[in-house]
């Protein structure tokens, strides 16, 4: 049985996922025992395929999802999760805005505490963040949890940090019948979470801003609007 399960969605990411990936790799031969890692390449357009089997070619504990049309990081998370043998899952992102280390921090609390839900946050008062976000995401993540908390009252500060784990039997439950697969998914499995009663933690993490964000101008009117078709959807 193995221990962890490390997910990595990844979406036309072959100028930043070169780095972190690699870094991750090293990281865990050197750091952990008895883990796997699992990318999703969710139907990138630009060569993030071949840059992540050129890294993991070689790696027994790496594989890769692959397929062709991009159906959102939900999408992506979701199929790591079916594929997934760990006792712990977490998925991170792979624009290297976190570092591989902070995995440990959050897989010993798992393994101290057993709390169901761990999510990292970049929010609390004891997180480090070596980077901001751009003064206008800043104030788009703070509207998007606002509306978020208020439509599915949550109580979650950092709803869309990339970085989140779950005690196996918590990840197959939430992540199933998604029924949100873009931005939205963050919002729905822990509503699902709530829901479901299970222990959430907001882990406070290191984190750096990383350039290079999927977000469009027209994005936060879709979201925003998608949010509250999903919580209907709910009712």
């Amino acid at each position: 049985m193995t221990h962890l399960s490390i997910i990595v969605p990844a979406y036309n990411e072959e100028t930043r996922i070169r780095k972190f990936l690699t870094e991750l790799v090293e990281f865990s031969k050197n750091r952990l025992e008895d883990y796997e890692i699992i990318i999703v390449n969710d139907g990138s357009t630009d060569n993030t395929r071949q840059v992540i089997r050129n890294i993991i070619y070689n790696e027994k504990h790496a594989r890769l999802i692959n397929y062709n049309t991009n159906k959102g990081k939900g999408h992506a998370i979701l199929q790591g999760v079916l594929a997934a043998k760990g006792d712990f899952i977490l998925f991170i992102d792979a624009d290297g805005s976190i570092h591989p280390r902070e995995i440990v921090h959050m897989l010993n609390y798992y393994q101290k505490y057993k709390i169901d839900v761990i999510i990292g946050s970049r929010k609390s008062s004891s997180s480090y963040i070596t980077m901001h976000q751009p003064l206008q995401r800043r104030i788009l993540s703070k509207i998007f949890n606002l509306y978020s908390n208020l439509l599915f009252r949550v109580r979650i500060n950092d709803l869309l940090c990339g970085f989140k784990g779950f005690s196996k039997e918590v990840a197959k439950n939430i992540f199933k019948n998604l029924r949100a697969f873009r931005w939205e998914f963050d919002v729905e499995i822990l509503y699902k979470a709530r829901k479901e009663k299970y222990k959430i933690f907001e882990l406070p993490i290191e984190w750096k801003h990383e350039e290079g964000s999927k977000i469009k101008t027209l994005d936060p009117i879709f979201i925003f609007l998608n949010l509250l078709i999903l919580r209907l959807r709910y009712l």
